[in-house]
């Protein structure tokens, strides 16, 4: 029995495997068929494919300024006047909601 069962273990391995590599191959291919699919259409419309760099520029600076401490190698600006708000109650009306 003990070597029937090692023998089941090594095969559903062996099989694990094989699945993951297959399951990689699709995705791999699928972003590949995509990535073709992309420069093809900015190909036909005649613009050059661009890489959108937004978000990459702005967790690098994030990351910068992440660790500086509070001075942040600057002075804190104040962030301006403090304006206070007049409190009222509102009176309970007819509901609007209702039909």
């Amino acid at each position: 029995m003990n070597a029937l069962s090692t023998l089941v273990s090594i095969a559903a391995r062996l099989m694990l495997a094989v699945a993951s590599l297959v399951l990689f191959l699709v995705v791999l291919a699928a972003g590949l068929v995509i990535f073709g699919g992309v420069l093809l259409w900015s190909l036909i419309r005649g613009r050059r494919p661009t890489l959108h760099t937004a978000a990459f520029q702005r967790a690098a600076q994030f990351r910068s300024q992440a660790f500086r401490g509070a001075a942040g190698g600057r002075a804190h600006q104040p962030q301006g006047d403090i304006i206070d708000a007049e409190v009222r109650e509102v009176p309970n009306g007819d509901p609007r909601l209702e039909r």
